[in-house]
């Protein structure tokens, strides 16, 4: 449902941005991208729908095994101390592998756990149609927590987070302001795709009177051409036959936070670009 959402809000505004297409070249990218975006959108209902049952199965193996701790506890204090010298270090070896073992997979567990409810608040926010008080920190925690399923984000980037105590909430459409905060993080982790070492750095502040969400990276930088035109649509450097874009993300982040007032600032330099959402 969450694709859903985000089919139907882009769709919305390409239709909106009709007129400023110009060339044969400007569409096919557009509908490449989009039949992309609704087979991930058709994907994202049925997924959705098994996610909401996921939760029960995992409750029933993460039961299955605090039994196994209980029993491994009552094998230590029972069955261990009538061994003898020489079983005793053999039983162990095999007593501590399954300990661990026990322990890992009690993680995993809980780390699915916690993808299961991340899965069903996004999909819960997104799909509301009402308007919402929104905690950007908790947004933008929440969003950073779905990343931690992306290899290159988790294992690669080394993250810089600072948050700004009691943010103010802001009245709105959940998926403008997650949608948006998305389309700059992407566009982050595409330019530190080619570093060696890949920093990224999410702030959020308040500076006079505005909400500030700070997205940097140590990228390679945006030329001078490209950031005088980065926020017009169908304006891309990245995308190939296989992944083809359409250059509305960066355009789109710009056109959800409007309403709001708000505003999206670039600065950049070879090793260092910021973009800044300002919300009144």
């Amino acid at each position: 449902m969450v694709l859903h959402a985000l089919a139907r809000r882009r769709m919305e505004v390409n239709l909106n941005t009709r007129k400023q297409v110009n060339n044969t070249d400007d569409w096919d990218r557009l509908f490449q991208e989009l039949r992309v975006y609704y087979r991930h959108s058709a994907v994202g209902r049925r997924t959705t729908g098994i996610i909401h049952h996921f939760n029960t199965p995992l409750q029933a193996i993460l039961m299955q095994s605090e039994l196994m701790v209980r029993k491994l506890q009552e094998e230590e204090n029972t069955f261990a101390p009538r061994l003898s010298p020489e079983l005793k270090a053999e039983w162990q070896k095999f007593f501590d592998y399954r300990r661990k073992k026990n322990r890992q997979l009690q993680e995993e567990l809980a780390q699915l756990q916690r993808l299961v409810h991340l899965i069903r608040y996004q999909s819960f926010h997104e799909d509301d149609q009402g308007v919402q008080n929104i905690d950007l920190n908790e947004l933008v925690r929440e969003e950073l927590a779905a990343y931690q399923t992306e290899w290159f984000f988790k294992y690669r980037v080394e993250k810089h987070l600072q948050w700004r105590d009691r943010l103010p909430p802001i009245s709105g459409f959940y998926i403008d302001f997650s949608q948006s905060f998305r389309n700059i993080v992407d566009n982050a982790l595409e330019a530190l795709s080619s570093v060696d070492k890949p920093s990224l750095t999410i702030e959020t502040r308040l500076d006079a009177n505005r909400r500030i969400i700070a997205v940097g990276d140590n990228g390679p930088g945006l030329a001078p051409e490209i950031r005088d035109i980065l926020f017009t649509p169908f304006v891309t450097t990245k995308g190939n036959p296989e992944k083809p874009r359409a250059g509305l993300g960066l355009f789109m982040a710009q056109r959800l936070l409007s309403p709001y007032g708000g505003v999206i600032t670039v600065k950049s330099r070879p090793g260092e670009t910021w973009f800044l959402l300002s919300l009144p």
